[in-house]
């Protein structure tokens, strides 16, 4: 399974960036990596991830990680998959797996490097009970400056104006205010409050249902 990061996968929220670093998993020191959140868990799985930008060709620098990941002579052999627009590099280094992923963008290159550590999953929890007909396929949850946050997508069976009154009932029984009810298109934003906490999403039309992005923090 290719451990993919795509950018709907942090369109959810906005995670910190956090100071540059350099030369992070053997990637080259040309290469300026910005660290995203302090703290990251993908479907229960802790992450670690780094954002970069680099105006290298694709496939020099695409070398010049495999290399560096290659050096050691005791990790496994490195992987290289093509994912939609992104070309990906898996390789496991002891009970960590890390890739590196990378697309061409606005005439420059884009990615990001992540590690992950499959043996200390934990099954996740929603912040926010999902109402039936919702299940959720991605929860994204992160620790920016002390304060939690929750990105989850979810696929309902209902309608957007459907799964949108669904979701009010599911909040209001809880004791969640809505603030933001708005229409657009084929898609709607909704928004609610309580106490100290916030939650929005955004939901849209598909086949046999609807998309929802949800926030929680």
């Amino acid at each position: 399974m290719h451990r993919l990061l795509t950018a709907a996968a942090f369109a959810c929220g906005a995670l910190a960036v956090l100071p540059a670093r350099a030369g992070w998993q053997d990637t080259p020191d040309t290469l300026r990596l910005q660290a995203v959140g302090d703290a990251l868990r993908v479907n229960g799985t802790p992450m670690q991830v780094r954002a970069f930008v680099s105006a290298q060709p694709m496939e020099a620098l695409l070398r010049d990680v495999q290399s560096g990941w290659e050096r050691n002579r005791d990790r496994t052999s490195v992987t290289r998959d093509k994912v939609g627009s992104w070309t990906v590099l898996n390789q496991t280094v002891g009970a960590q797996h890390r890739s590196f992923q990378v697309r061409e963008g606005g005439g420059r290159l884009e990615g990001y490097v992540s590690l992950t550590s499959p043996r200390e999953a934990r099954a996740p929890k929603l912040a926010v009970a999902l109402p039936s007909g919702m299940t959720a396929v991605s929860i994204i949850d992160s620790m920016d400056e002390g304060r939690a946050s929750q990105q989850v997508i979810a696929v309902s069976t209902r309608s957007v104006e459907a799964s949108a009154q669904a979701l009010e009932a599911t909040l209001k029984a809880s004791g969640w205010e809505r603030h933001v009810y708005r229409k657009s298109g084929q898609g709607l934003t909704y928004a609610a409050n309580k106490g100290g906490q916030e939650f929005d999403a955004v939901i849209s039309s598909q086949k046999n249902g609807s998309l929802v992005m949800l926030n929680t923090k």
